[in-house]
């Protein structure tokens, strides 16, 4: 897979059991004002304090930033998920990504954490966007089905125009990459091998 725009901002209050509310008590377990951590980080105050609110989604690489601000990793944040969650994720509990650099690609993690080899995703692709004009290979295997939408997926070279209901899978050693052709958001559940996130 690989890729990182948000969906738009949820409206109404914040279900508080997304990662912000674990990005809020690690920056109050080490006695960090939002005015603070905006200084460590060079991010706003008023951005995080909507990702501390689920309000946005930071990328990858912004959520690096304010992890490594607050002195703790990515792994241990979603150690600390995983702990919580364990067996159950609910709709309003996933972990939501995009990818800096890469417009239009929203990642929902269905099981966020570190436990286990596979990683769960509903991938959802602008009408328009893409995984970029060149074919990526990482170490793994994947599974994909299209829900709703269309996308164009190729896979060494080999193209596949998908519609609902049809499902690809691969080794991720083989050169691939993707785009949505349609007017509409393509919907996928997406499934990987080791985690990626």
């Amino acid at each position: 897979m690989s890729a990182d725009p948000p969906r738009s901002a949820a409206s109404g209050p914040p279900h508080n059991d997304g990662i912000g509310r674990l990005l809020r008590r690690e920056r109050l377990d080490r006695g960090l004002t939002l005015e603070k951590l905006a200084e460590k980080t060079g991010l706003s105050r008023s951005y995080l304090s909507n990702v501390e609110r689920d309000v946005n989604s930071p990328t990858i690489n912004t959520l690096r930033t304010i992890v490594e601000a607050l002195g703790t990793t990515l792994s241990r944040l979603f150690q600390a998920v995983d702990r919580e969650r364990r067996v159950l994720t609910r709709p309003d509990q996933r972990v939501e990504l995009t990818r800096a650099g890469v417009e239009g690609i929203t990642y929902s993690l269905l099981n966020p954490g570190p436990a286990g080899r596979l990683e769960m995703m509903i991938l959802e692709v602008a009408p328009g966007a893409s995984s970029g004009d060149h074919p990526h290979t990482h170490t793994g295997e994947e599974v994909g089905l299209l829900l709703s939408g269309e996308l164009d997926y190729w896979v060494d070279g080999a193209h596949y125009h998908l519609r609902p209901g049809d499902c690809v899978s691969f080794e991720s050693t083989t050169p691939h990459r993707y785009h949505n052709p349609g007017d509409v958001p393509a919907v996928c559940v997406w499934s990987e091998t080791p985690r990626n996130f």
